[in-house]
């Protein structure tokens, strides 16, 4: 019978956690498929701001509750 060996993480992420990286990394990519595509309008691109703007405050409240959370 083969043993099993349990990995042991130092902390396991939190749901919260898995779903708001989720929600960073669709925003960053639905940025640079915007400012990718092959006829980028000003629409386009005021789009591709925004959801880099998204991007960069879900970010931000990630670092403040990482901060919290160790200190």
């Amino acid at each position: 019978m083969t043993k099993v060996i349990p990995l042991h993480s130092p902390r396991a992420a939190a749901p919260i956690e898995i779903e708001r990286q989720q929600a960073i990394e669709n925003a960053l990519s639905t940025a640079l498929y915007f400012v990718r595509h092959p006829d980028a309008t000003p629409a386009l691109l005021q789009a591709a701001t925004g959801r880099a703007n998204r991007a960069l405050s879900l970010l931000k409240h990630a670092c403040a509750t990482t901060s919290t959370l160790e200190g």
